[in-house]
């Protein structure tokens, strides 16, 4: 399986998806406060989307939401 991720940091309603390429179906999407929250605890570091993304990143994104589900 592949991922694509589609985010945007720098607006006023930042977005991030992982988005499975082969159906289009987003499998983890976080928007506005979610997300500004995880970029200011330091769960999710902006640098990290600089380059192309690795597995591991799209993995540690899934393991982030698993947590946040049971929390």
């Amino acid at each position: 399986m592949t991922y694509m991720i589609d985010a945007w940091f720098e607006r006023s309603n930042p977005y991030l998806k992982v988005i499975h390429r082969s159906t289009g179906i987003p499998l983890v999407s976080w928007r506005g406060e979610t997300l500004l929250n995880k970029l200011q605890n330091g769960a999710i570091c902006v640098e990290d989307f600089e380059e192309t993304p690795s597995q591991e990143l799209v993995k540690e994104l899934f393991l982030l939401d698993c947590l946040e589900e049971e929390g």
